[in-house]
This record gives C-alpha cells, structure tokens and sequence, in this order.
C-alpha cells in the first residue's frame, strides 16, 4: 500500500481540472460550446478557428481520460484503506452528487458515471495487471467502433431540428432556473445515447487503466511506476500529436466548407487518438511535477488536486453564474477564443481558493461528506438520528 500522498499526483489531478474547465466552459458560454455552429455566427475570425484547434486537439476527452485513469489509481487505495463496502457507500455518495450535477449545474456530469463504472471495478478487484490492460484495450476498442456506429446512425437518421438552436440560445441566455433545469435534464438523456457508444467505454478503459498502474505501483515502488509510464508515453507521443492534430483541423473547419457526412472522420477519430494523447500527457506531467527544478509549480497546484470534487462542482456553480439567465446572462456575448483567457482566470481563482480552504480549514466541504460515507459507522449514525 502506498505509504504517503504523492503531491505530483495531486498536481496532476488539479492539472486535469484545468483541461476540463477549458473544455467545459464553451458549452455556458456558447450555445452547443465548440461543437455547434453558433461560434460560427457572424462569420469564424481566425482567433476562433485557432482556438477550435486548440481546445478539440489539445484538450476535449484527453482531460476527462487523465482525470478517468486518477479515478480508477484512487480506486485501488480505497480497496485497501476502506474494504468493499465503504467503498459502496463512498460510490453512492458520488451518485447523489452527480445527480444534483446533472440536474442543477450541468448536464455533461461525469460523476454519476464514475459512480455506476466504478462499481464495475470490484468485479476486476483481484484481477492480475496482463487482464486489466487487456479489458482496458477492449473497451478503447468498443469505443471507436462505437463512435463510428453512431456515426452511421446519425448519418442514416439526421437530425433535423433548425430551429431548436435558436430557442435554446435565447433560453440559456433569459431562461429561468427551473426552466434550464428542465432543459439541462433533457439535454442529459438526449447526450446518453452517445456516451453509452463512444464517452463511457474510454471511461472505464482509462479506469481501468489506472486501477491496473496502481497494482504495478503497488508490487513495484512508484518510482517504478513513474518510469514505466514515461516509457509508454514515449511510445505514444508521435501518434498522439499526429492523429489529435489531424482530428482537431477536420473537426474544426466551419461547417459552410463541409459536405454534411463529413463529420464522420472526427467522430472516430477522437475517441481513437485521445488515449494516446492523454497517456502522453501524463508521463510528461509527471516527469515536471516530480522534478526539483518544478516545485514551486507542484506545490501551487497541489492544493487543488485535494479539492478536485468540490472544484468540479464550483467550476459548474461559477460558469452558471455567470452565463446562464439565472445569473449574468452573458451567454453568447463571448467568442470562442474569449473562453480561453477567461478559463485561464477562473482557475487561477480555484487554485487561489484551494491554497485559502486547505490553510484555513484543511479538506474540502464536498471532500468531507465523501469522506463521511466512509466511516464504517455511517449507516449507524444515520439509523440512530432516524
């Protein structure tokens, strides 16, 4: 068992919230984010073309993978530190949490997924390392044919609604709460039926993936670990760079340029190359969050990586806030490229309050309820005040 908290793995972890933020903030900002057309409106300036490029090859589903593989490492400590059940509970805890997400804050909620994939990890528990990479290759595999699947579907089936763009736009920027709210939950189950295809089985891929380096990390020293991911890294980088490349210039030429099935090659080509990219990713970090000449940098971000789950809900609460009718309603009064410097703003601020909330009060408000479900006599205490 790991006998101390690696602080590059929280600097990793905090560095993931980053990317996610980035990826997550275009879809407040911008009617459909960086996916959509209305980006487009009123012609694509180069800075937002750029900034497509930059946000689809850079960081869409590499960030969510990172913090996916971080998920499943994590999951491995539990076994050891809490046993079965208290695990069971910490998941249920997740659950509620990724339903209030869902529902209040933001549709694309990865934490009910987590939750209900990670359930699936007990199955694997005693499985040898081999098996676990094994299935986690399986599940990539299922997600780029999936993907293209969908594709088809989607091709055969077009969706046809012109005018819904519209009516969505003006009800994110002076819709009520309770009127998006009731759009978000539709939004949430109109998105499943991708994500069961393509999202989710490279979430349980990375899961795995991380579960099976924190077994090697286990048997061998994290040393060990850290110089066995740096040589796959190595292995994935050219590829990585590459295929995101090529996925990230197709995915995001404006739509006029395009005949419609063109969306196809995107369409697998993100799930095929993002693992790549993010295995790539993380050796890197590693390598600079565990360097003596990058310590000043692992401290500053640390704190963060501790606060990861009420971060990922802040950042959520914040951008609704702020783009959303019930808060600013700056909802597409901002382009593309805006919502990079302003991702950049908005997490320095959260990395400024981890540093305040870990001096001040050590873990985290959401932290602490998870960690409450992990005392073995939660159920009791909850009976007795029954």
């Amino acid at each position: 068992m790991f006998t101390k908290r690696e602080q590059s793995i929280d600097a990793l972890r905090a560095f993931a919230l980053f990317g996610i933020l980035v990826v997550n903030l275009p879809f407040f900002a911008i009617t459909d984010g960086f996916a959509g057309s209305q980006w487009q409106i009123g012609g694509a300036t180069w800075p937002d073309i750029l900034a497509a490029v930059v946000i689809q090859g850079g960081f869409e589903n590499k960030f969510i993978l990172i913090f996916s593989a971080l998920f499943g490492f994590g999951v491995w400590q539990q076994f050891q530190r809490y046993g079965i059940r208290l695990y069971v509970q910490r998941l249920f805890c997740l659950a509620v949490f990724g339903v209030l997400n869902l529902t209040l804050l933001f549709e694309a909620d990865i934490l009910l997924p987590y939750a209900v994939i990670g359930t699936g990890l007990i199955l694997v528990r005693k499985a040898d390392i081999k098996t676990l990479l094994c299935l986690a290759v399986g599940f990539w595999v299922f997600s780029v044919v999936g993907s293209a699947l969908f594709g088809v579907k989607l091709f055969v089936y077009p969706d046809t609604g012109g005018s819904e763009v519209t009516n969505l736009a003006d009800l994110l920027q002076n819709g009520s709460f309770s009127a998006i709210m009731q759009q978000r939950i539709t939004s949430w189950l109109a998105f499943q039926e991708y994500c069961l295809w393509g999202n989710y089985p490279l979430v349980a891929a990375a899961m795995l993936g991380g579960f099976a380096a924190a077994k090697f990390g286990e048997q061998n020293g994290f040393e060990a670990l850290v110089h066995q991911i740096c040589r796959i890294a190595v292995f994935c980088a050219f590829p990585a760079i590459v295929g995101n490349l090529v996925y990230a210039v197709l995915a995001s030429v404006p739509s006029r340029y395009h005949p419609d099935q063109f969306f196809l090659a995107p369409l697998i080509l993100r799930p095929l190359f993002a693992p790549t990219y993010s295995v790539a990713l993380i050796g890197l970090c590693l390598l600079v969050f565990r360097s003596p000449r990058f310590t000043t940098l692992t401290h500053i971000l640390a704190p963060a990586g501790r606060l990861s789950l009420t971060i990922y809900l802040g950042m959520s609460l914040v951008m609704g806030g702020i783009f959303l009718g019930y808060g600013l309603g700056l909802h597409n009064q901002v382009r593309l490229a805006d919502t990079l410097w302003i991702s950049v703003l908005m997490y320095g601020g959260f990395v400024a309050f981890a540093h305040f909330w870990t001096r001040m009060f050590g873990r985290g408000p959401l932290e602490r309820i998870l960690g409450l479900f992990s005392r073995p006599d939660f159920l009791r205490l909850v009976w007795q005040r029954s």
